[in-house]
């Protein structure tokens, strides 16, 4: 007997990979169906997209309220660098003001004194910097001029070989060039003259500045203090104390750390016989300020005037003393006299001088370390509050 033959036996089989897939799209199917429309339009957005887009609007907003708060410091630089050198004056002398108050000077009286003893320093070392330039500065025009018939004698019977015609061709062209660029340079002395004053402007706001941060610090504060919400306030205070102790140390430490390299520097360059020596090693103080590039930009000058003063063999030594005082700055001086808190890495470091010099200029490189290094404490803190009582 015949046995029927069904449908399924009729069909060719199909291969388990084709059944799976068409089982999995009509589940696909029907799962579609008896799912109800979404009621919001933001239901059929995947939850990774939606987390991607918080992301990134709130990256967006918090960069455009940076981006326009450079924009309103940049219309008041003058003030807002003055201010910020008011405060890096406050954190070096407070301590200062501190002792005269323990010892019974009245408030104002102490300010006052401790910020002319200040000035007056600061104006001492300017006046002497001022006598050593201009008791140096025909000497060392004569040995420029010595450096540049050298540099023409070489050039004749160097490796270039060039001719006197074509020297004389080439300072031509210099002349040439100042002439058509005279009037850029009459308007860059103007310029300059404009710079001297706004400079004059900011050391006089610098000075009103730290008087009164002298004097009103704490008042100042906590007026601060007080514009934040009232559940905030605590933590706005121990934040800003923090911030506070950190700068000051940073002060105190890299004002060391300055007159180390200073000090080295101008031994050096004295042993050497390098003209302008004492100017130079102010020039290192003030480089030092800008930690590990400063050094390195001061001491290339120091280098330059050693090479045309005294030549290559005092260029040397002075190149090898500069050396050895940047890997004690970076290796012993920092870790020494810097706190724990205050150390940050030297990558941070340059990138952070780097970042300010594009931002700001020489303002911005000097700002940016102690600028980073309050913003990573302060950072830390907050961090550590649970979220709940850091918003109150």
């Amino acid at each position: 007997m015949d046995h029927p033959v069904s449908e399924t036996d009729q069909t060719p089989d199909r291969k388990p990979t084709e059944v799976k897939a068409q089982e999995i799209k009509q589940a696909a199917l029907q799962e579609a169906i008896e799912t109800p429309p979404p009621r919001r339009p933001v239901e059929s957005v995947s939850w990774g997209l939606r987390l991607a887009a918080e992301w990134a609007a709130r990256a967006l907003i918090v960069a455009a309220a940076i981006y326009v708060l450079f924009l309103m410091l940049d219309k008041v630089r003058l003030v807002a660098f003055a201010f910020v050198i008011s405060l890096l004056l406050t954190a070096l002398l407070h301590p200062l003001v501190a002792i005269l108050r323990t010892l019974g000077v009245q408030r104002s009286l102490a300010t006052l004194l401790v910020l002319l003893f200040g000035v007056g320093i600061l104006s001492l070392i300017g006046w002497f910097v001022t006598i050593q330039v201009t008791a140096n500065a025909s000497s060392l025009a004569a040995q420029v001029g010595d450096a540049g018939d050298k540099i023409r004698s070489w050039l004749v019977s160097g490796p270039l070989h060039l001719n006197e015609a074509q020297l004389a061709g080439l300072v031509d062209k210099l002349k040439s060039a100042a002439g058509r660029n005279q009037g850029a340079l009459v308007s860059g002395a103007f310029a300059t003259a404009s710079t001297a004053l706004e400079v004059i402007s900011g050391i006089l706001l610098a000075i009103f500045s730290t008087f009164f941060l002298l004097r009103d610090g704490e008042l100042v504060w906590a007026w601060v203090v007080r514009l934040f919400p009232a559940a905030a306030r605590i933590h706005v205070n121990v934040a800003g104390g923090l911030g506070w102790r950190t700068l000051s140390g940073y002060v105190r430490g890299i004002v060391i750390v300055a007159l180390t390299d200073a000090i080295s520097v101008t031994i050096v360059l004295l042993v050497v016989r390098v003209p302008l020596a004492v100017p130079l090693g102010v020039l290192v103080f003030l480089g030092a300020f800008i930690p590990l590039v400063g050094l390195v930009v001061a001491g290339t000058v120091s280098i330059l005037i050693a090479l045309i003063s005294h030549g290559l063999a005092a260029a040397l030594i002075v190149l090898l003393a500069i050396v050895l005082l940047v890997q004690a700055e970076g290796h012993l001086l920092h870790p020494l006299v810097m706190s724990r808190a205050v150390r940050i890495h030297p990558l941070a470091v340059v990138l952070a001088v780097a970042s300010g010099t594009l931002i700001a200029g020489i303002e911005g490189a000097v700002i940016a370390v102690p600028l980073t290094s309050v913003i990573s404490n302060i950072g830390g803190y907050l961090r550590a509050v649970p979220p709940r009582e850091r918003a109150g």
